[in-house]
């Protein structure tokens, strides 16, 4: 009989120290969903920070080609006046 009780406690041990496994395996995921979710909105971030950003280049580039159209002419227009032509 005294056996049996000696198995019974250790297979009680064993099952006590699956369960702990078992919820600090649990814990241990759980962090690393709400990592991965902090990871994940920063991304999202991220990217409508770049979009963002990338729309402002695209808009700088095209106000640079305006001035240097604009530059232009007025170089052009200085040139001409120089030259004597505007008279």
């Amino acid at each position: 009989m005294k056996k049996v009780e000696e198995r019974l406690d250790r297979l009680e041990r064993i099952a006590k120290l699956l369960v702990r496994a078992g919820l600090r395996a649990r814990r241990e995921m759980r962090q690393q969903d709400d990592k991965i979710t902090i990871m994940i909105d920063a991304q999202i971030k991220n990217e409508e920070r770049f979009a963002k950003l990338a729309n402002a280049q695209t808009q700088l580039s095209e106000s640079q080609a305006h001035t240097d159209r604009r530059l232009d002419a007025l170089i052009d227009i200085i040139r001409e006046g120089r030259n004597g032509k505007s008279r």
